[in-house]
């Protein structure tokens, strides 16, 4: 972020972070965590698409046409855009790219909540990216079994000693596992961990397409991201 010019998009920085494999195992990751401020992050860029001369036109591509020497976009309002090199970026709506298999992704589901609570257990100074303890199944038989087919994970951002956002999450699974389920297994964990909530400032329900097919190659357009069935390497 330091390199791209982007720290002031970081609205909260964490010393390290923290993985728990298991109630004995653990992993410190000895490396600066940052949580983005989405909406500042956009307008920078923004920002700079509109110094750099990118112009925008908001409308949906029906279809794409390809001539020998240019691309065609035909628009749902009307307007015909022409374009050297079309480069999709739509993330899974998946009309513009070929592929040469069907369309058959794993999905990551979760279930998260910026929430003020009486206290939490977590260090301030560093993040949860994964904890992967299941003890606070133990007393719930249909649960655990549950969780050893499939397991969830708990990802946590604490703010301050009552302000934190928790996040329980499936990686990925095929299909993808129920946000009721998820929801369960949270409630169970932060019964486990003494975490009473008092309020929830934000909640989201996550349903995240991962992989798939790859883009024929080679082809016109040029897929990014979820298009051309990428993957973030952390996940």
């Amino acid at each position: 972020f330091e390199a791209m010019d982007l720290l002031d998009c970081l609205d909260t920085t964490w010393s390290g972070a923290v993985v728990h494999i298991d109630d004995n195992t653990k992993k410190d990751l000895n490396r600066p965590y940052g949580r983005v401020n989405r909406k500042l992050l956009k307008s920078k860029m923004l920002q700079k698409c509109i110094t750099n001369g990118v112009k925008f036109h908001q409308a949906k591509v029906i279809k794409v046409i390809h001539e020998e020497s240019k691309s065609l976009l035909i628009c749902n309002d009307g307007v015909t855009i022409q374009a050297a090199v079309v480069l999709d970026a739509t993330g899974f709506s998946r009309c513009l790219v070929q592929y040469d298999k069907p369309y058959n992704p794993g999905y990551q589901v979760a279930y998260g909540i910026l929430a003020e609570v009486e206290e939490h257990p977590f260090d301030l100074d560093k993040m949860v990216f994964m904890d992967w303890r299941d003890s606070h199944l133990n007393n719930n038989s249909e649960l655990k079994e549950a969780n050893s087919k499939i397991p969830t994970f708990l990802y946590a951002m604490p703010f301050s000693s009552n302000r934190i956002f928790l996040e329980e999450t499936s990686l990925v699974a095929r299909p993808g596992v129920p946000m009721k389920d998820i929801q369960e297994r949270m409630v169970a964990r932060l019964k486990h961990l003494g975490i009473k909530v008092r309020s929830i400032e934000e909640d989201e329900h996550c349903v995240i397409p991962m992989g798939g097919p790859l883009p024929v190659l080679p082809q016109r357009v040029v897929g990014i991201g979820g298009t051309a069935g990428m993957v973030h390497p952390s996940t």
